[in-house]
């Protein structure tokens, strides 16, 4: 009889949720496909005793899903560089603290006519790289291999290598089992006559690829720069690559555009959904080698995010003497529920061979773990939290705590993004900074005004006047005038036949750089077209209308002011006469 809820829960999938791994994706613990997805890079720059030269430190997270034994990783670098691994979770909280909101906010223009009953309106108030075509002087004996450093580092069995010899570097890799292909070979041969180093991952032995963590390369260089021409092997068409860079100042690209995308083909009352298909468009309109600035300013934003004296309870996990106890305290402490995590409850708190052989998903066990521990708890295998602790201290607190000491020392943080296809991954995008430039906000907010007139509309009906954050106007009119239960959507108009990029620079470490695209003349020209098509209710309004940025505000208000209070005549003219 203790074996029958066994058997009907996983055919109960309500019964799997209200636990540990709740309210996460189907699959939170599979690792990204085979082909690289995206690329993020967070990178640290400070001042090295070398001249001419950074210290960074380069936090890269690896993405792979295959066979464990075929799994290999090469990046070029600048210098000889030194290892360690990093957390998931910092790429993760960097993602949801600078990632571009689009926000609106409402307000009513004149006497808004009242809703029908039962209706509403919501909110009614790399590693571095050198300089292309540079060549550092060679240092390593010719036809030699180099390995300076060869051993483990966290899952990896690691190797530091370095040649003159490409054909002597390629046969090195080759016989310690990375497999080379033709492509990447003549990219190797590029890359060592830039006299780079080469880190080079594999699994250790027995470890699968939910064992893979972020890899951190420390080590002295000119600037940040991303390899992408490597890359290029194993991408999908439109890679994204996600750059932070902590920093003095804003980051710019130097050898890549900079790209600002069209602020008024931006779906604005759908929260900026179509956001990415807009960038990959202007970064393809640009020529394909750009980036946008989604967040500029400061670091003091990751305060305290990661890690902060007293967020982990260590005692407290090893005094938890059960798995379930043990469990609910993990939850408690705000432990980050990733890939990590789960390897280590595998390894120190196994699903019991009989959960197992009756198909209960592990998603299901850790879920449901006190059901099953009073239950069958003889079948569970010894649990020992003390060892669990030490492990999840080594392996998850210390890389929190380390990333979180990086953030804090550190008063600048930028966000740089783009989409790029591999036949695009030509050069090796180079970063500086730059002290004009200004701040970038997570936050774009625009100005939305529902023109009711003197009752003439219901927000449901009204017409609707929004202000970008760029100061351009658009008008917009309702779908349809029929009953809406929360807003109701409005007609684009010609906004999606504008181009999707604003302007495209080409910057310097000072000052604004040089425009090599600007399509502002044309896009103001096709919203103010856009905006008279639009063109409903009080007609006064049309003349002072202004797509180009900052134009005719001062005109708008008077007019519509003027338009409410002849509105307002009017129905006193008409209240007059009907007495």
């Amino acid at each position: 009889m203790l074996a029958v809820p066994v058997i009907q829960l996983p055919s109960n999938q309500a019964r799997a949720c209200g636990g540990f791994f709740c309210n996460r994706p189907d699959n939170p613990f599979d690792p990204p496909p085979v082909v690289q997805t995206a690329e993020n890079v967070l990178f640290a720059v400070n001042p090295s005793p070398g001249p001419g030269a950074k210290r960074l430190e380069a936090h890269i997270q690896i993405f792979y899903s295959g066979p464990a034994a075929a799994f290999s990783w090469i990046l070029p670098v600048d210098a000889e560089p030194t290892l360690d691994v990093g957390s998931d979770a910092v790429f993760t909280t960097l993602e949801n603290l600078t990632k571009p909101r689009f926000q609106v906010t409402y307000h009513d223009e004149g006497i808004c006519k009242p809703l029908p009953v039962g209706q509403r309106a919501e909110d009614a108030n790399c590693a571095t790289c050198a300089q292309p075509g540079s060549v550092a002087t060679p240092t390593a004996t010719p036809g030699a291999v180099d390995v300076s450093f060869r051993g483990a580092v966290g899952p990896f069995d690691a190797a530091v290598i370095h040649s003159t010899d490409p054909e002597a570097l390629k046969e090195w890799l080759r016989v310690n089992s990375y497999f080379i292909s033709d492509q990447a070979g003549g990219l190797i041969d590029v890359y060592v006559q830039e006299n780079k180093y080469f880190v080079a991952l594999k699994l250790l032995n027995g470890l699968d690829v939910q064992s893979i963590r972020p890899i951190i390369l420390r080590f002295d260089a000119p600037s940040p720069c991303v390899p992408l021409r490597l890359t290029a092997i194993a991408a999908i068409a439109d890679l994204r690559v996600n750059l932070w860079v902590l920093g003095a100042q804003r980051t710019v690209p130097l050898n890549f555009l900079e790209l600002a995308v069209n602020q008024s083909k931006i779906d604005w009352f759908a929260g900026g959904n179509n956001y990415d298909k807009l960038l990959k468009e202007a970064a393809n309109e640009a020529g394909g080698n750009a980036f946008a600035a989604e967040y500029a300013g400061t670091a003091r934003l990751l305060d305290r995010q990661l890690w902060f004296d007293g967020k982990f309870n260590l005692p407290k996990l090893r005094a938890a003497q059960t798995p379930p106890s043990f469990m609910n305290e993990l939850a408690a402490q705000g432990v980050p529920r990733d890939a990590k995590l789960l390897a280590l409850l595998q390894k120190f708190i196994p699903e019991p061979a009989s959960l197992v052989a009756l198909g209960v998903p592990e998603r299901v066990f850790y879920n449901q773990i006190a059901m099953y521990w009073q239950t069958i708890a003889p079948q569970f295998a010894p649990f020992d939290p003390n060892a669990f602790t030490d492990d999840l201290n080594l392996t998850v607190v210390a890389p929190l705590a380390s990333a979180q000491a990086l953030f804090d020392a550190h008063s600048y943080l930028t966000r740089l993004v783009t989409f790029i296809s591999p036949e695009e991954m030509t050069k090796d995008p180079i970063f500086g900074f730059n002290h004009d430039l200004g701040d970038v906000p997570v936050a774009r907010v625009a100005d939305a005004v529902y023109e009711c007139g003197a009752m003439q509309y219901s927000r449901c009906d009204a017409p609707i006047r929004v202000r970008l954050p760029d100061g351009r106007t658009l008008r917009y009119k309702p779908i349809s005038s029929a009953a809406c239960y929360g807003r109701p959507g409005y007609e684009r108009g010609e906004l999606d036949a504008l181009p999707s990029l604003e302007a495209a620079w080409l910057r310097a470490e000072s000052g604004a750089g040089h425009a090599i695209t600007d399509n502002g003349t044309t896009i103001d020209t096709m919203v103010d077209r856009h905006n008279a098509a639009q063109q409903t209710g009080c007609a006064c309004a049309s003349a002072a209308d202004g797509a180009g940025r900052g134009k005719g505000a001062a005109g708008v208000a008077f007019l519509l002011g003027a338009c409410l209070h002849a509105a307002l005549r009017r129905r006193r003219y008409r209240r007059s006469n009907d007495g």
